[in-house]
């Protein structure tokens, strides 16, 4: 009995140091982790609108501006480069302890990387290292590695991945124990300014994405229309041209346009919850200004005032196609007060940054 009762407490000893180190070392990334915790913290049943994608969301969506315009309680729950088998296991995850009303998924990381795409493991941490540890995140484990043995041996258990942090703690770790992620919806403005191209679109030949996206894409279809779930199909503006460097990222547009055909047989199916607005080929009605850099970060990504204009675009477009019955106004609802104190801290974060808030 003794031997017992000392194998039990040494187990439950070394799962609470190997929880206890877990919560120190782990890296919580402005890029995926940060919003993985967030999501767990949010009121239940209180997201109506979840944003889906790569990094194009948490930097191109303001959630504070669709809360201060629209009183749409919405949430960006992307991670960098995150492709279709991670947003379906990420849907699946919020919906555990939210009814989403509508998901916005955004098409870039189908679009430019393609199963072969070589660096597709370099963001997996920022996908896996906030999401709880459960059948579902084996799953989406399974779905991205592809049975190959050494992304399961970084990542499984998560703690492997980052284990070595000791050397590289700082304060700023230190104050992210103490941060209220309740207050956090995943949105994280970046305030350079950078010229760049506008968007060139060939608006003829069509390339579809690889067939594990497509495979993907057709179970967030399922899965929103069998939960009353209606789904935004969009792409995040950002500079897409011909000479892009990376022969695997040179036919984005041309999945796009697929995306168009796509949408339309879904349509025709019955599937008419599925909906595209095709962004990039008319940004100049969002009033992005690629080259002059007053809305872009980079070549990628927006900047604060480019997700500003993004964002109230993509609130009246949200506002006109589904109404206040699906999406209705929550401000001054003392039950959604996280989205007033993330509008308030965002504001102060913008402003501290020599931006207007807009």
């Amino acid at each position: 009995m003794k031997k017992i009762i000392a194998t039990i407490l040494s187990i439950v000893v070394l799962a609470v140091a190997l929880w206890g180190a877990d919560f120190v070392l782990k890296d919580r990334t402005d890029h995926g982790v940060k919003q993985c915790l967030a999501m767990y913290e949010q009121p239940k049943d209180s997201i109506d609108v979840v944003m889906l994608g790569s990094s194009h969301v948490h930097y191109g969506v303001n959630t504070a501006k669709l809360w201060e315009e629209y009183g749409i309680s919405a949430f960006d729950f992307s991670s960098a480069e995150q492709p279709l088998w991670i947003s379906y296991y990420y849907l699946k995850e919020l919906c555990k302890t939210q009814k989403p009303k509508v998901v916005v998924l955004d098409f870039f990381t189908p679009a430019a990387f393609q199963d072969e795409y070589k660096y597709k493991y370099t963001h997996l941490a920022d996908s896996m290292n906030g999401f709880k540890f459960g059948v579902n995140k084996l799953k989406m484990m399974w779905a991205s590695f592809d049975g190959e043995k050494e992304n399961w041996n970084k990542y499984f258990p998560g703690f492997f991945g980052y284990h070595d942090r000791y050397d590289a703690l700082e304060d700023e770790d230190i104050e992210e124990f103490k941060y209220d992620y309740v207050n956090f919806k995943g949105f994280t403005p970046y305030f350079q300014m950078n010229p760049v191209s506008a968007p060139s679109i060939n608006p003829s030949e069509v390339l579809a994405p690889s067939d594990k996206s497509v495979e993907y894409l057709q179970e967030i279809v399922d899965y929103t229309k069998a939960n009353g779930i209606e789904l935004y199909l969009t792409i995040v503006p950002y500079h897409v041209n011909e000479e892009q460097v990376m022969d695997q990222i040179q036919a984005e547009d041309l999945r796009y346009n697929w995306l168009v055909q796509y949408v339309a047989q879904q349509n025709e199916a019955g599937n008419t919850h599925v909906y595209y607005d095709y962004t990039v080929q008319h940004y100049w009605d969002i009033g992005i200004d690629f080259e002059s850099g007053q809305d872009t970060y980079d070549g990628s990504h927006l900047n604060y005032y480019g997700a500003t204009k993004f964002s109230h675009y993509l609130g009246e477009q949200l506002r006109n196609l589904y109404g206040e019955e699906v999406l209705p106004d929550h401000r001054g609802d003392e039950y959604y007060k996280s989205w007033d104190v993330n509008a308030e801290e965002m504001r102060k974060v913008v402003e501290e940054n020599g931006f207007e808030w807009r």
